[in-house]
């Protein structure tokens, strides 16, 4: 890649090697068995097959996006960004748009150290292939030996777009893989997304609320939340609307102050039922157009809709008495829309 610069951070993995053990019975012995140490870990990638697995990355998704063709994106993508990707393919092909190539420049990379796969790394990758510079803040991963990288999440920000990812939040050059079960932060990287959603759907009333700092899509989609539900009760329709935890897998990284940045994500799943008179429900996204067309064949549905949409964030975590959650980026797509 051109005009990139390179700061690798190897995470180093706890080992646990297994104990030998022999056993005597009846002054016969038998052979000692062991099991024998798992190999010394290295670093998932080092600068030069980083560099590689990027381009390689860059190079695919585009393909993929050129052609709006799921098939191709599940070589560059995998996990929650291959669902949002195959989604919005749907879209976009119903609605005759297309994506803009990615022309990534800088990056920013840390590497952790694995004795054995799954492994992965997250790099920092500022796109300058739209109007405005983009940063996406991907988790690469790779099942086993030989196999490709492929970007597990890919919440992206605007500002920063360069240099540091957040201010006062960096990634030292030997920093340590969160535990997921992290009592020393403001919240453990495995409760985060639980926590978001509950901030989702009850506001203050949430026990989570002072934890973090909302940011203005957080407030947003709150707002809309409730707008959603009067506008189909007043509407004639009847059912629920409420953000839950993920399932995807949360990837956590120690940063200098004791923090962790943290990729996981919330989804929001609305299920209605038309019961009374009232006008059916339309969907029109700003940019990608009627969301219920691609999905449905119709562009009005009069009796119901399931919808589930699904958020990827990635949050600075700091710990605890160091301040608030802040999200530094996000990345947003329906992943399954049902209706008639």
């Amino acid at each position: 890649m051109r005009n990139s610069t390179w700061r690798v951070a190897i995470l180093l993995a706890a080992l646990t090697p297994a104990a030998a053990c022999g056993i005597i019975e009846d002054r016969r012995p038998t052979a000692a068995r062991s099991t024998p140490p798992p190999p010394p870990p290295t670093p998932a990638v080092t600068q030069a097959e980083a560099k590689r697995a990027l381009a390689l990355y860059a190079a695919r998704v585009n393909n993929a996006n050129r052609r709006l063709s799921p098939k191709l994106a599940a070589l560059a993508a995998t996990g929650s960004t291959l669902q949002l990707q195959t989604s919005k393919y749907k879209i976009f092909k119903a609605n005759r748009l297309t994506i803009s190539p990615y022309k990534y420049g800088s990056a920013l990379v840390a590497a952790p150290k694995f004795s054995e796969h799954p492994r992965w790394f997250f790099a920092a990758l500022t796109d300058r292939g739209g109007s405005k510079p983009l940063r996406d803040i991907i988790v690469l991963t790779q099942d086993q030996p030989g196999a490709p990288w492929r970007a597990a999440y890919t919440p992206l920000t605007t500002s920063p777009a360069t240099g540091p990812l957040a201010a006062g939040v960096d990634v030292a050059d030997f920093p340590d893989v969160a535990p997921q079960d992290d009592a020393s932060l403001v919240l453990p990287p495995a409760r985060l997304s639980g926590a978001l959603a509950d901030v989702l759907n009850r506001g203050p009333r949430s026990v989570d609320y002072r934890s973090l700092t909302l940011a203005p899509w957080i407030k947003t989609k709150y707002r809309n939340l409730r707008e959603d539900k009067t506008a189909f009760q007043s509407n004639g329709w009847t059912g629920t609307a409420a953000y839950s935890s993920t399932t995807m897998p949360t990837y956590a990284v120690r940063t200098t102050s004791g923090g962790a940045l943290v990729w996981s994500a919330v989804e929001l799943k609305e299920t209605f039922r038309h019961t009374r008179r009232g006008n059916g429900i339309t969907w029109e996204h700003s940019e990608w157009g009627d969301l219920l067309r691609p999905f449905t064949g119709v562009s009005t549905v009069q009796k119901s809709l399931n919808t589930l949409e699904r958020v990827e964030v990635l949050a600075y975590v700091p710990p605890k008495g160091k301040g608030r959650i802040r999200f530094l980026a996000n990345r947003w797509a329906p992943i399954s829309i049902q209706g008639r």
